[in-house]
């Protein structure tokens, strides 16, 4: 196991102190090693003050400026590409942004991008060799810029200090997540230019829409080559390298323990000896494997995390690895080895979460009690999680296929009924120690099991959303006790925790509402601030109305070939009056759960999710984009050009729109994940708006005249609600539009191009400048 050195180097004549385990290099001095290390990372901490470029060096960063500093002083200085194609670099020519390329153009030639030797190396490793999945492509940067400010009317959010704080390194690759936007993979550009738009009846372009489709995370192929022991080898890190990375501010961040006793010896020997007995060869080589005193960083890297979600369910005060089962504490240790930029680190947590699931089906088969257990249901629910937004097309599809046994075993050991917790510890100051922790552990436990099960329903809702599947359960099914507060859930120690209990006022005889009364109405939650964990309330609420919109939808899809006319009538008016009735309840639920939300604006942009699914269905607008193909395209277009003539349309644009507003005051670790999803499907409504509005008017209508267009009103979808947004809903008055560019140009929905360049634009600049903490997408 002890760390061999490479077998050639290429820094010098000698070999060095410090090699690089990703290209094999050496190097004498330490801050020559540092200096290549950041050169992996692609930090690009450089960030220019006027366009939305970063750049890895200083001397390329002044380079760049002066191409400004001439265009401001009037001298026309032609800019290089951003990236240029692969045909202008074979020949050393000049590229353009613009792609295809004048070259290209001119002398017919196919123009693709060129892939740079860093990105071969790291993003696609061979088939054969991967411990995970293969990682996304970037997006090439766009020469644009973010809006400026925060738009008028919305607060930033309030989030915790801690998340603007933590270290820059402690983030998860963009390459490898699905918190990259350019990983969510919208429709090509090049199909949405006004001369592809087609009638029905001729050629469509959703052929080739299918076609970028199939290279996205959203469908999956498996070959021979994809199965769980690929890359095992990957489990070996260096860690002298890795530390070498580290800056001050990271190794005074690992200096802070969460837990109360750390990753020993004998617990690494449990995780060696998990690997070896789920390895498929009879011996693995790999160089090392990561010491204690690592494990128990990536644990504490975890815990850091989770301790600032508003979902936090994993106690991390009582955790104490040794009395935690082998594949809780490498799911923990994985979970934390993905939150870090290094790709030697995050392909280590993913081959691990392998070998741990692996371990925990088998250990479940052999002993069918484990499914009772708390620390099975969290490992089960923790190995999903990781999957789900994990950004790889295996590990998306095995953690949706499995995502439903979490939920059974939460569901049938009670955890969403109100007897498990019928007797909860109370401490008293005449408690003698040992009385007092076994107090705390029982009530730990407890509430763990609580959390877990609002966790779980908060990650099945949101793979709902995301994967456009029916949900596996409802907030409906939840009559246990609500959570308790966070100050008494994050207490460090028994103590702690006692005195935050008594130094709460009594309860008294007054009734406590139950999830679903909240979710009726959700001005219950004042007052509970005191002894509840109203941002988590507040959070599993609005997740809980996703189960009524898919039922909504349901209804719709049964009822819409009905061949009883007077009978069909009758029904869609009865869904029209459900609509309406869920549309005001998810707006007065959204009004009152934000003063309650740990994250104000992270619960607006889900709410706002909701009403655009209500009014038009994320699984027709994913059809219309070719997910399923040319045939299902064109009969969802159909369905679509019918929604174009009411407003339900309007309105999911404009909800839409909303999303994207409140998608820039989000903190820079807080647009990733799900947040990312959804900003994916408001790009898509409205792209999918826009084309259908330039298919009419080049099928069916003559196109607006130049004075016609200036005359018409511009609506702002991206704005605050005012009198041209209520009439371009009603009425379908104006023209529709979002802002883009440091001067807030308007952009109509009508110019496709751009309009999905939106969300690349504006993440693209917000997170150029530094790597987002822990897990975060720069380019959501």
């Amino acid at each position: 196991m002890s760390r061999s050195p490479p077998p050639e180097t290429r820094a010098g004549p000698t070999q060095g102190h410090n090699w690089c385990n990703e290209c094999q290099r050496s190097f004498d001095r330490a801050d020559h090693f540092a200096r290549h290390v950041r050169s992996h990372q692609d930090l690009r901490q450089f960030q220019c003050p006027w366009c939305p470029k970063s750049f890895n060096r200083g001397d390329l960063l002044h380079r760049h400026k002066q191409i400004h500093s001439r265009r401001r002083d009037g001298v026309q200085y032609a800019a290089r590409a951003t990236r240029a194609c692969r045909n202008c670099v074979q020949s050393k020519a000049k590229c353009t942004d613009q792609k295809p390329c004048k070259r290209c153009v001119s002398k017919g030639l196919s123009c693709k991008p060129a892939v740079s030797s860093r990105k071969r190396s790291h993003s696609n490793p061979p088939r054969a060799t991967l411990a995970t999945p293969e990682a996304a492509p970037d997006l090439p940067p766009q020469d644009f810029a973010q809006v400026d400010g925060t738009p008028s009317g919305i607060e930033p959010a309030n989030a915790p200090t801690p998340f603007r704080t933590l270290p820059s390194i402690l983030c998860a690759d963009t390459r490898s997540s699905i918190r990259s936007f350019s990983l969510l993979t919208l429709p090509p550009s090049h199909d949405l230019a006004p001369g592809d738009v087609q009638p029905l009846n001729q050629p469509s372009p959703a052929s080739s829409r299918f076609e970028f489709f199939k290279r996205s995370p959203w469908l999956w192929t498996p070959v021979h080559v994809d199965h769980a022991y690929a890359g095992q080898q990957n489990l070996g890190v260096n860690e002298s390298a890795i530390d070498s990375s580290f800056g001050l501010q990271e190794r005074l961040y690992f200096e802070n323990s969460l837990t109360n006793q750390p990753v020993d010896s004998t617990c690494r020997d449990r995780i060696l000896y998990m690997i070896f007995q789920t390895a498929k060869l009879p011996s693995i080589s790999f160089q090392s494997f990561p010491s204690a005193h690592f494990l128990d960083r990536m644990v504490q890297v975890y815990f850091g995390w989770n301790n600032l979600q508003s979902t936090s369910w994993i106690h991390s005060s009582s955790f104490v690895p040794a009395d935690r089962t082998t594949e809780l504490l490498g799911l923990i240790i994985a979970a934390g080895s993905t939150s870090i930029s290094i790709p030697t680190v995050w392909k280590m947590g993913y081959a691990l979460q392998e070998r741990s699931r692996l371990s925990l089906s088998a250990s479940i088969e052999s002993d069918n009690s484990r499914v009772r257990e708390l620390q099975t249901m969290q490992a089960y629910l923790l190995w999903v999680s990781m999957g789900l937004w994990s950004g790889f097309k295996r590990n998306m599809e095995i953690s949706e296929s499995f995502l439903g046994a979490p939920i059974t075993m939460l569901r049938r050991c009670g955890s969403f009924a109100r007897h498990p917790y019928a007797q909860t510890p109370q401490p008293y100051v005449t408690d003698d120690n040992e009385v007092l922790h076994a107090k705390w552990i029982a009530w730990v436990h407890q509430e763990s099991l609580k959390r877990t099960a609002v966790f779980a329903l908060i990650t099945d809702l949101r793979g709902s959303m995301a994967y456009l599947r029916p949900p596996n359960c409802s907030l409906t099914e939840f009559s246990c006790p609500l959570p308790a507060t966070r100050d008494i859930w994050l207490a460090p120690s028994a103590v702690a925790w006692r005195d935050a209990v008594l130094n709460k006022p009594p309860i008294g005889d007054q009734e406590v509402p139950s999830w679903a009364a909240i979710m009726e109405d959700g001005s219950l939650l004042a007052g509970l601030e005191t002894h509840y964990d109203t941002g988590l309330i507040a959070l599993a609420i609005v997740h809980g109305f996703w189960s009524q919109v898919w039922g909504y939808h349901e209804s719709l899809r049964f009822f819409r070939h009905k061949s009883n006319h007077a009978s069909q009538a009758r029904t869609m008016l009865w869904l029209s009056c459900q609509q309406q009735d869920l549309a005001q309840c998810l707006v007065a639920s959204q009004r009152e759960l934000v003063k309650h939300g740990l994250d104000p604006a992270q619960l607006r942009i889900i709410s706002e999710f909701c009403l655009m699914a209500l009014n038009v269905s994320p699984r027709e607008l994913q059809l219309f984009a070719g997910r399923l193909g040319e045939e299902e395209a064109e009969t969802t277009h159909r369905i679509l050009q019918q929604w174009m003539s009411g407003p339900e349309f309007r309105a999911a644009v404009w909800h839409a729109g909303q999303i994207f507003r409140l998608a820039r005051t989000l903190p820079l670790t807080q647009l990733r994940e799900f947040c990312a999803i959804c900003l994916y499907q408001a790009s898509l409504t409205l792209w999918a708006y826009g084309l259908l509005s330039k298919s009419s008017q080049t099928v069916g209508t003559f196109p607006p005249t130049a004075a016609e267009q200036v005359d018409e009103l511009q609506v702002r979808l991206d704005g605050p609600e005012c009198a041209l947004s209520t009439a371009f809903v009603s009425l379908g008055r104006g023209v529709a539009g979002i802002s883009l560019g440091l001067n807030n140009a308007f952009c109509p929905l009508r110019d496709v191009e751009n309009v999905m360049r939106g969300p690349v634009i504006f993440t693209a600049t917000t997170f150029a400048w530094t790597r987002p903490p822990f897990r975060h997408c720069s380019k959501a």
